[in-house]
């Protein structure tokens, strides 16, 4: 494999990963901001500012503004991390530098839009298209993996690059999932998200919770939980030099217990079939963490 560090594309990605990321941290610093402006908090402890227990519990209360940054952040986490792996993959099968500069530079782009479009907030489809344009250039990026063969010399980085790959891409599916049902239910959470309603009435009615929504948003939440340590681990596994027979049945049973997983959560099937798709991949994780601190531990 070549030296990552002397090609032009590596260097781009690089720069472009550490802007995005340093974004998505930012983020807290934004909902800090709004909790502290607005004296809206999750914990008791964080009310002291209140002088007595009747202002304190008025400070628990949601907050429209907070919610709004919660959420602007928590699709950071789904859609900037699929892009930091998948974009680190891409930069090695070698492609053209305009070409990776240009994915690049759009995800990003579209990262800051769709911050600008949430916390104005911008009228829709302003949001909408900024989150497709960003998830359009990972699923480019992904398409491009499929060259990938031709630039490794690892056949257990391939098959982590490979099995990587699958779980990422279900892991950004799920977006698309929640957004149908919020459109086919009819349930949102921010208010310029209802244009569609006639009356202000009807816009109001819009806003709620749906437990079918709330249902694909914790399955959604639980891929983020479980794949993005998986991807991690499974990166420094690779590197370990397991063998091949050994390091797929890892990375198989990882990716099967995770589509396991989202099918008992999504039909639903009686537990313990989703705890136990759980279980699977949660021990298979462990299991390569075993191994790397077994082979590369230095403290």
């Amino acid at each position: 494999m070549a030296h990552l560090n002397d090609t032009e594309v590596f260097l781009a990605f690089s720069t472009y990963a550490t802007i995005v990321i340093l974004k998505m941290m930012l983020m807290a610093f934004v909902t800090v901001y709004f909790r502290i402006t607005r004296k809206s908090f999750l914990n008791l402890e964080d009310a002291h500012m209140g002088k007595t227990a009747e202002e304190k519990k008025r400070m628990l209360q949601v907050n429209e503004d907070v919610e709004r940054s919660r959420r602007c952040h928590q699709n950071d986490l789904e859609n900037i991390i699929p892009f930091v792996v998948i974009g680190l993959l891409y930069a090695l099968t070698g492609p053209d530098l305009s070409t990776a500069v240009l994915h690049f530079r759009l995800f990003v782009g579209s990262r800051f839009a769709f911050m600008a479009a949430y916390l104005i907030p911008l009228p829709h489809p302003s949001r909408a298209v900024a989150w497709m344009v960003g998830m359009a250039t990972n699923f480019s990026m992904a398409y491009r993996m499929a060259e990938i063969v031709h630039m490794i010399d690892s056949e257990v980085f391939l098959a982590f690059s490979t099995y990587a790959t699958i779980v990422i891409l279900k892991m950004m599916l799920m977006g698309p999932i929640t957004s149908y049902h919020r459109l086919t239910k009819k349930v949102f959470a921010n208010m310029e998200d209802t244009n569609l309603a006639g009356s202000a009435e009807d816009r109001k009615k819009m806003i709620r919770v749906d437990q079918g929504v709330e249902r694909v948003r914790r399955c959604h939440q639980n891929d983020l939980e479980n794949i993005t340590p998986f991807v991690v681990i499974g990166l420094l596994y690779a590197l370990t030099g397991p063998d091949l027979s050994t390091a797929l049945l890892h990375f198989r049973v990882f990716v099967g217990s995770r589509f396991a997983h989202t099918v008992a959560y999504l039909l639903p099937l009686p537990q313990p079939s989703r705890a136990l798709a759980w279980m699977v991949g949660m021990g298979t994780t462990f299991s390569m963490a075993y191994r790397v601190l077994t082979t590369a531990l230095f403290l």
